[in-house]
């Protein structure tokens, strides 16, 4: 009975050894916005790993037409530093410029390879003033 208590102890260590390190797979965006100031999203994402410099990045689908004049899209959040050992917990703010995305207005959805995803709707691009719509409005 002593042998078989001992070897659940064992077993029991090596496990939580085993867990304790194995590579980062959480990533989650805790935040996900849109900004119209300048025309970007803003990603809040949450991480776990031995350090703070990973760097992360966007891979597209392509662009779906909805019915009702929107599109839809979806993004793959890709982390540099995928095999990185979860001990710390971080935090990192990404933000994805939007000027020449076409795919608009959208609903944009971002997903991570942990099956979090989040969405967000994106507006049709903001309108540029001509330069002689400006001198028209002179003085």
């Amino acid at each position: 009975m002593r042998r078989a208590t001992s070897l659940r102890i064992w077993a029991a260590c090596f496990l939580l050894g085993l867990l304790h390190s194995l590579p980062a797979s959480a990533v989650t965006v805790t935040a996900l916005a849109y900004d119209a100031t300048e025309d970007q999203l803003v990603m809040t994402i949450a991480y776990r790993g031995t350090h703070e410099n990973h760097d992360f990045t966007v891979q597209w689908t392509e662009c779906k037409r909805l019915d009702d004049a929107r599109s839809q899209i979806l993004g793959l959040l890709v982390d540099s530093a995928p095999n990185d050992l979860a001990r710390q917990n971080f935090t990192k703010q990404v933000k994805v410029d939007l000027t020449s995305f076409t795919c608009r207005p959208s609903k944009v959805t971002i997903r991570t390879s942990a099956g979090f995803f989040a969405s967000v709707d994106v507006p049709p691009p903001p309108k540029k003033q001509s330069p002689l719509s400006e001198a028209r409005n002179a003085p």
